[in-house]
């Protein structure tokens, strides 16, 4: 099952080399030792994510960007936002509010060093305010994600808190992503799109748009502060926590996915 994301850096790579240029890439060093991490501005995060990120836009509500340079390329990015359901009072029973920030994009460009995305996710937290101690991001099926790179950053996986929370209501079914000239639309991206998420609708404007079943996303966390912080906050979902999901090589939508 190949992730949607390494699919967009494929094609990428394969744009760039019959360009102009060729493979200008090629023969260049691109030492992830001495790769360095910093703050970027909004824009500059945008650039990148609009490109090579699946969902192809900035997340609402951002906090921090930051990047990893070669040099002075700019090698990939990851964006953190306020978590979206923060200000609705679910974390509060964790004692997370407050102190919860959402790694809500991320991306590398094709020639950057395959360990760039792991330097990038663990150096950047680092950086973060140090109110924050929790570190959240999700992963979804229907982009083909697992979170490889979480679980290369040693995340905690707890699955989907929808399913972890027998008081919610189960949309089983009920969620869908769209295939449109062949870019995938989750959910919530089609009703940006065109304002509604009706299949008919939909039909009306795209006849030959295919629907694919969505799931909930999953989640990961990660955390931060002292030992002792650390340990107090981990408690807090240590109930939920499972061992990390593998790849389904048997997927119905195997070249669909994201992230890794």
């Amino acid at each position: 099952m190949k992730a949607h994301q390494k699919i967009i850096r494929e094609q990428k790579e394969i744009e760039d080399a019959a360009g102009v240029f060729g493979k200008w890439w090629d023969g260049m060093e691109f030492d992830i030792k001495t790769a360095v991490v910093k703050q970027v501005d909004y824009n500059q995060a945008k650039a990148v994510i609009e490109e090579y990120e699946w969902l192809g836009c900035m997340p609402a509500m951002v906090k921090f960007c930051y990047g990893i340079f070669f040099d002075n390329h700019l090698g990939g990015v990851v964006v953190y936002s306020q978590e979206y359901s923060e200000n609705l009072g679910h974390w509060d029973k964790y004692d997370y509010t407050g102190k919860m920030i959402l790694l809500s994009r991320g991306a590398c460009v094709h020639w950057a060093h395959p360990h760039s995305a792991s330097k990038l996710i663990t150096q950047s937290m680092k950086m973060l305010p140090d109110k924050y101690k929790i570190v959240t991001a999700t992963v979804d099926e229907l982009a083909g994600e697992i979170g490889t790179i979480y679980q290369a950053c040693n995340f905690d996986f707890i699955g989907s808190m929808r399913e972890n929370n027998p008081n919610v209501k189960n949309s089983k079914g009920k969620r869908f992503g769209v295939m449109i000239d062949g870019k995938l639309y989750g959910s919530r991206s089609i009703r940006q799109k065109i304002g509604t998420q009706r299949k008919a609708d939909i039909l009306a404007k795209w006849p030959d748009a295919i629907f694919v079943p969505q799931k909930a996303k999953r989640r990961y966390f990660y955390f931060l502060g002292n030992k002792k912080e650390k340990k107090y906050y981990r408690s807090k979902i240590a109930q939920f926590i499972k061992p990390y999901p593998k790849r389904d090589n048997s997927a119905q939508y195997p070249d669909l996915g994201c992230g890794g």
